[in-house]
């Protein structure tokens, strides 16, 4: 069991992320974006700061020397990233935002070469060219198969690119600073920032009504897909490996398609095979090197 158990422990990451969406579907109308990802990571820094306030406490000098670049990762994650996510899912069915949202590696690998300098092969450029299209058609296909623009898929698009330059920007992440420290900043900043973007209200969203169905949605955000995915992602990576554990990712959708079928009655349409087809067939071109490659880097 001893051996097995990291696997299964992956398998719950993907799940509590998949619920993200089905959550902020199922609640758009009654919790602004803001409104939802403000007290997502306050009631989320409540239950982290009594394990991180002594870390953050000894790399506080670090923290501070590096302020610039956490800044900007914390901008580019927890500050932005849920608050466009729940703002696409007020227009767009969950299952579009999640097959958007998977297509978030082929975004990584286009950046990457663009403002990283890293490599552009004819396999890479293919894979992120057929991926890209199957996005087009779905943002493009409405459920009506006319060629329809959704706000809500442009929403969820930007967030992918934001968390996209954030995992590319992870690159210059001090490595001194450790995994509780660097977290318990990022939400710390997230919370100031969406605090401050709720007083500001550019949405004029109203205030969370107290009731046991938002106390759940909330409690479920934090708790299960801020936290409880994070330590378990972070143990998963430990066992096994970043390249083990990041084959997991690739079951949000099927999580997130099997939860929206029973919670929002959502259903897969063409547009969706035909997308989703593409995306996936992009991210095995661009995500997938040759054994000579590989072969080649462990000389």
């Amino acid at each position: 069991m001893g051996r097995t158990w990291p696997y299964i422990v992956l398998l719950l990451p993907p799940l509590f992320w998949a619920g993200n969406f089905i959550v902020g579907r199922a609640f758009a109308s009654d919790i602004g974006a803001i409104t939802m990802s403000f007290y997502r990571w306050l009631f989320a820094l409540c239950l982290l700061l009594p394990f991180a306030f002594q870390r953050v406490q000894s790399e506080l000098p670090l923290i501070i020397k590096h302020l610039p670049i956490l800044t900007i990762l914390a901008l580019l994650s927890v500050a932005s990233f849920n608050v466009l996510l729940y703002l696409g899912l007020r227009d767009t069915e969950a299952t579009n935002a999640l097959l958007i949202n998977s297509s978030i590696p082929v975004w990584i690998v286009l950046f990457g070469i663009i403002f990283f300098g890293d490599t552009l092969s004819t396999r890479r450029g293919a894979g992120i060219l057929v991926s890209l299209i199957g996005v087009a058609y779905l943002i493009l296909s409405g459920q009506t198969g006319q060629l329809t623009v959704n706000p809500g898929d442009l929403w969820v698009i930007s967030s992918s690119i934001g968390w996209a330059f954030y995992s590319l920007t992870l690159r210059k992440k001090p490595s001194e600073l450790s995994g509780l420290g660097f977290l318990a900043y990022i939400v710390f900043f997230g919370v100031c920032f969406n605090g401050l973007l709720l007083t500001i209200n550019p949405f004029n969203e109203p205030p969370i009504a107290v009731t046991i169905e938002t106390f759940y949605a909330v409690g479920y955000v934090a708790i299960f897909a801020s936290l409880g995915a994070y330590i378990c992602w972070n143990y998963g990576v430990g066992q096994l490996g970043a390249q083990v554990a990041g084959q997991y990712i690739h079951l949000m959708p099927f999580y997130g398609v099997i939860l929206a079928s029973i919670f929002l009655n959502e259903s897969l349409t063409s547009n969706h095979w035909i997308a989703g087809t593409l995306i996936a067939a992009g991210l095995l071109l661009a995500l997938r090197e040759p054994k000579y490659a590989m072969a080649s880097k462990s000389d």
